[in-house]
């Protein structure tokens, strides 16, 4: 294979490297061709890096991974595995610079035929005038089945950097666009905008590039949800088309600068299923796409260091979790790649929101419940109650707190004792209130309960060659206030609403208007308080768009919230599991993270 680069120096201006922000593997959900607009064209816009680039190759896929449990198999197909489906065309595809349209080609032909289950394809060598560092490429992919039949997921379109879809019922129609680059995407297909449920279009996903490479660390970055950014969607995307922390993190220009880099996991799990599998479990062919941009780069990789931040979601006994899985992966990574600097990322932390109660009773309309502690509790709280039988035991109820073991409540009324397993959970409102999930007990210790800290340590060690460097995400995500924890709310910066909410209780409304919108993105989850302690819960939301300090909801609301309510920013998503978890960071915490690694760590990349 390759040798190893030296880097910090002069670079290789022949040799193809990663370069382009934006860039995402194909996953998730795959989508159908409609009727009247099974003909499409998706502009993604992705930005170079700080040094001249001029030649360009980019790939388009003929399969996606998984995401969630079985990730990162490739097995996201238009057939049935094993057999083959339908076929896509690419029509044709364009980058555009600076305004000038470019074509690509394929073999010499500007369309091309992408079969299923097949790695797919690369667009020829394309050399254009330089361009400038820091700039933005646009790349206008033409392609389509038959209506009814199945596409690749791949991107998100990011309208407010000038991304669009258009579909259409036939190629001419489409190509119109290219005079109307900014034209409003066709509305059948621009639906969800800034959520999960916004479909996902076809587009490259591996992209290099020659030009005037100074030779800075380029990264191949292995990740799981946590660093393919979960829980941040295309409408909270920076100028440069980021999401999540670590994305955010390698492009922001500090340090030794921005570090191009190439993701090659998706939201899920899987550090034991990558680069390995065949068949219903295959998850190589994106280490044989780079064994193809290996072969037409000079025997090069495209890549100088490789970034480990898989093994978060692996959860399992300290032995599989460290041994099996991430070692495992670890031992390929180094096959693939003789003499490769792995720098890791050690994992987050995964605290549970929620408390089991040991008893709930009642006289007439007032309960009472019993749990070990109610730490983190205060008299005129909200908590969600959840699991009790009779049903009326559960739902958002103000606490009164007795003492350290009893809270009160009112209620409808129902037969005493409740019984089933009752939950009883703060939203994150107060790390104090905060378990540990399993496996995630702070400090490590020599048990498998702590097992995810245990690894953080081998990792910080390099226990068994796990890593040449590591960069610790600990202090950058941590609770102040208690170890191994996310931050609660009530950690989090904060504002209030500075115009009512609301008239009746029965007219909806989806935007509020806030003294300090700034610290916030769309897809954060909020959680509004009555003013002026915070405690008591109004209203939880999501963020759909900022406009000011205008915020405008992905729902709805009745709910009359008064000047000064005060509007909390979640931590991280709640999983919807029992009991509940943080574990996938919001913007608020995204911003806490990038923050909190020191540009410094930068430097580990270095060859």
């Amino acid at each position: 294979m390759s040798t190893v680069p030296t880097g910090g120096g002069g670079g290789d201006p022949d040799r193809y490297m990663f370069f382009a922000s934006r860039n995402r593997m194909p996953s998730d959900a795959i989508v159908t061709a409609a009727s009247g607009t099974n003909y499409v064209c998706t502009k993604i816009v992705v930005n170079t890096p700080q040094y001249k680039t001029r030649t360009f190759r980019f790939h388009l896929s003929g399969f996606a991974s998984t995401e969630g449990g079985n990730s990162p198999q490739e097995t996201v197909v238009t057939g049935t595995i094993g057999t083959p489906g339908n076929s896509v065309v690419a029509d044709a595809m364009f980058i555009r610079v600076a305004g000038v349209f470019y074509q690509c080609t394929f073999a010499g032909a500007n369309t091309v035929t992408v079969a299923d289950q097949t790695n797919g394809t690369w667009t020829d060598e394309l050399t254009i005038p330089d361009v400038a560092p820091e700039s933005e490429i646009e790349i206008w992919l033409f392609y389509h089945t038959a209506v009814g039949e199945k596409v690749w997921p791949v991107y998100r379109i990011q309208k407010h950097r000038g991304e669009r879809v258009w579909g259409a019922s036939d190629h001419a129609t489409l190509l119109a666009f290219k005079d109307t680059p900014l034209a409003d995407s066709t509305a059948a297909l621009d639906t969800s905008y800034g959520q999960q449920a916004q479909p996902q279009y076809w587009g490259p996903d591996f992209m290099v590039a020659k030009g005037d490479w100074d030779g800075r660390p380029v990264a191949l970055g292995f990740v799981d949800s946590i660093g393919e950014s979960r829980q941040e969607f295309s409408a909270a995307a920076d100028a440069r088309g980021n999401l999540g922390w670590l994305r955010r993190w390698f492009d922001k220009d500090d340090g030794i600068g921005r570090i191009p880099h190439c993701l090659i996991g998706m939201p899920g799990a899987g550090s034991v299923r990558e680069f390995t599998g065949s068949g219903s479990s295959i998850a190589t062919r994106r280490r044989d796409i780079i064994r193809e941009i290996i072969a037409f780069n000079g025997n090069e990789w495209p890549f100088t260091v490789v970034a480990n931040q898989l093994g978060q979601n692996d959860t399992s006994v300290y032995n599989t979790w460290f041994n099996t899985n991430y070692r495992s992966l670890v031992s390929r990574i180094r096959a693939e790649y003789p003499g490769i600097k792995i720098v890791a990322f050690p994992p987050l932390g995964r605290t549970e929101t929620q408390k089991t109660l040991t008893s709930v009773t009642s006289v007439g309309t007032v309960a009472t419940a019993t749990l070990a502690s109610t730490a983190g509790l205060r008299s005129g709280q909200t908590l969600t109650l959840s699991g009790a039988t009779p049903a009326a035991y559960n739902g958002n109820v103000v606490i009164t707190v007795v003492d350290g073991t009893t809270f009160t409540y009112s209620f409808a009324g129902g037969t005493s004792p409740a019984t089933g397993t009752i939950r009883a959970n703060d939203l994150g409102l107060d790390v104090a209130f905060t378990n540990y999930a399993t496996n995630n007990t702070w400090p490590a210790d020599a048990t498998d309960a702590s097992g995810k800290w245990r690894r953080r340590n081998d990792i910080l060690g390099k226990t068994s060659s796990c890593c040449d460097e590591a960069i610790d995400t600990y202090a950058a995500f941590v609770s102040a206030n208690k170890g191994g924890a996310w931050p609660g709310m009530l950690e989090l910066p904060s504002t209030t609403l500075t115009v009512q909410a609301g008239t009746d209780g029965v007219a909806t409304y989806n935007q509020i208007t806030v003294a300090d919108a700034s610290i916030f993105r769309p897809e954060q989850q909020l959680n509004i308080y009555s003013g002026p302690d915070g405690f008591a819960r109004l209203s939880t939301q999501t963020i759909a768009s900022i406009a000011g300090n205008v915020i405008t909801y992905q729902g709805s609301s009745a709910v009359v919230m008064p000047i000064g309510s005060v509007v909390r920013p979640s931590a991280a998503l709640q999983e919807a599991s029992t009991p509940i978890s943080l574990v996938h960071p919001f913007p608020i915490m995204i911003d806490r993270i990038v923050t909190g690694i020191a540009q410094s760590e930068k430097s580990k990349f270095v060859i």
